[in-house]
């Protein structure tokens, strides 16, 4: 069925889920092109929406409709076609069924509309999952997951919607009740149920190249997808999936690239990504799709630098011994950034302030303060800063000697000043890593994994996950914290701050006291989370050379006793089988 009318009759039902109920800026503007090209918008509500987020969907719709949040996405297209009824959708030429879950239109959706309304088919969509053969949820009739049109945009026509063999379909189909039932009582089936029926499909993005390459090639050639076919949309889970997804399928190259592109090349407001990504995911998740892994040079210009007086290092001197260890470090403050002294021991301060002062021409300023209660710290510095500086570095001089062998100790150390302090080049690097990534609130030292730390570090909570949850519930931060996910954490009390995030925080830590320092450490990035800032982990090029090897060496020893125990496989594999202690 090819559309010939001049004027082309379209109506939307857009299925809309938020679990706070907000109505987050990407919506309105996909809503607002979507409205260029389509004649009537029912938004379809599944569950709570907000009184703003209300107000925002009726600027951009003709008509809202809340329910329960039954039967998932599916339940809420087939509510909505029977509220507006059969009789009133007849008199449009095509019917979309669309949700939230993907983020655009990176081009606009007209190129899409046009483009669509000269093919002769009977229903479309955007981009298409291939086929999976075995059927890899072991419930599909068909023994293998079939060519499908992936459901989070589906545009029928009169000649499906108004036939019987759909409406039979829609009328005796039962909601879903789980996101698996959905999947495959539901979206694996449709296309080939009515492809089966006699009915024409396509979609507008052709990925049959990628075919034996990926099954979702919107998943993992969505660079490709977005700059050479002029795909529209980027999914929402490109974000923040289960990365074992990726490293199924690449290296985990695809979401970063496909980012990087958008953001480089296309006129899309990435703020709008990180305003919902950073309001709803977890923050590991992200990090690790996203790669905020910032590896930086210690050599190069020391002319990148930022104006004089918008950066300021502070020095908490919790132990003053041995401080001709740190004058490596300390010769290498660039002179253009202030320095400050806090702790409470005055002739570590005074050593310490001459050092700097013979070393790099800066004058400390000195504070005489007690370091034992870190949220306290922090505060201290914010009072000092008054929102004055752009980028605060915040350096822990730690006792060394707590627990032997205190050569841990030593290069934990040594791990978080050469990663946040390296030297005046790497100072200059760093600072512009800031000024491009403009959502970036935080850069940390990566956690130390070595001798007992790498046993005291555990899953990354540290024994502290359920501390972490009761003060970020005592301070109302409301984040996506999941004990399954490793925690970005400045573990030693090291780490780089934008300015204006770091007085946020500190007034989220305002009433905070007698809150062990690993738990508030824990804490800090979900709090900058929730000021709406991601983190991130840098490097020295001469400590990642370490880190490489040294995580390179840890997984093939561990591969070793794995592959003799339970066979080489796919990580994910081994991990299930040394969880299910599945011998060979």
């Amino acid at each position: 069925m090819i559309l010939k009318n001049e004027n082309i009759r379209r109506c939307a039902i857009f299925l809309f889920f938020d679990k706070d109920g907000v109505v987050d800026d990407y919506i309105c503007q996909m809503l607002e092109d979507l409205r260029k090209s389509v004649e009537y918008i029912l938004v379809i509500g599944n569950g709570y929406i907000e009184r703003e987020g209300l107000e925002k969907l009726k600027t951009y719709s003709d008509d809202i409709y809340c329910r329960a949040n039954l039967g998932l996405d599916v339940g809420g297209y087939r509510e909505g076609l029977f509220y507006i009824g059969f009789k009133k959708l007849a008199e449009f030429d095509e019917v979309i069924l669309m949700n939230y879950t993907f983020f655009g239109p990176l081009y606009p959706f007209s190129e899409m509309f046009d483009e669509m309304k000269e093919r002769d088919v009977d229903f479309w969509g955007i981009t298409k999952h291939h086929k999976v053969d075995p059927d890899p949820f072991g419930m599909l009739s068909y023994g293998y997951l079939p060519e499908h049109i992936q459901s989070f945009f589906l545009v029928m026509r009169p000649s499906l919607f108004l036939s019987y063999h759909y409406k039979d379909f829609i009328f005796n189909m039962q909601n879903p009740e789980s996101y698996q039932k959905s999947i495959v009582e539901y979206e694996t089936i449709l296309t080939k149920h009515f492809e089966d029926l006699g009915f024409k499909w396509a979609v507008y993005v052709n990925t049959d190249e990628y075919e034996g390459y990926a099954y979702c090639p919107n998943m993992f050639y969505i660079k490709d997808l977005i700059k050479k076919k002029r795909c529209p949309i980027i999914k929402r889970r490109s974000f923040f999936t289960d990365y074992t997804d990726f490293l199924l399928n690449s290296c985990g190259e695809p979401s970063v690239e496909a980012y990087e592109y958008m953001r480089d090349n296309l006129d899309y407001d990435e703020d709008v990504i990180w305003d919902n990504i950073l309001r709803l995911e977890n923050l590991g998740d992200i990090q690790r799709d996203m790669h905020f892994n910032y590896i930086l040079p210690t050599y190069g210009d020391e002319e990148k630098k930022p104006d004089q007086g918008s950066t300021a290092v502070f020095i908490i001197v919790e132990w003053g011994k041995c401080l001709g260890w740190y004058r490596r470090f300390l010769k290498n403050i660039p002179p253009w950034s202030d320095v400050y002294l806090l702790g409470k021991d005055i002739k570590a301060i005074k050593e310490i302030g001459q050092l700097v002062f013979k070393y790099t021409g800066n004058h400390t300023h000195n504070e005489m303060y007690n370091t034992e209660d870190y949220s306290a710290v922090l505060r201290k510095i914010s009072s000092i800063c008054c929102d004055r500086y752009q980028y605060i570095g915040i350096l822990h001089m730690r006792d060394l000697e707590k627990q032997k062998p205190y050569s841990n100790d030593v290069s934990w150390q040594y791990s978080d000043w050469e990663n946040i302090l390296g030297n005046k080049a790497y100072m200059g690097y760093l600072i512009k890593v800031f000024e491009e990534n403009n959502r970036l609130g935080m850069l940390i030292p990566p956690v130390p994994n070595y001798g007992r730390l790498f046993s005291d570090m555990g899953d990354g909570w540290m024994n502290h996950y359920t501390e972490v949850c009761q003060l970020l519930q005592k301070i109302q931060v409301s984040v996506n914290v999941k004990q399954t996910s490793a925690p970005l954490t400045p573990i030693g009390g090291s780490f780089w701050i934008r300015g204006k995030v770091f007085s946020k925080l500190c007034n989220y830590l305002s009433d905070v006291k007698n809150t062990d320092t690993e738990t508030l450490l824990l804490g800090i990035p979900f709090i900058v989370q929730k000021i709406g800032f991601y983190t991130g982990i840098v490097y020295s090029d001469r400590y990642a050379s370490v880190e490489i090897t040294n995580q390179d060496y840890m997984l093939r020893e561990n591969n070793k006793v794995v592959f003799e125990k339970y066979g080489a496989n796919y990580h994910n594999v081994c991990v299930n089988n040394i969880k299910d202690d599945a011998f060979i």
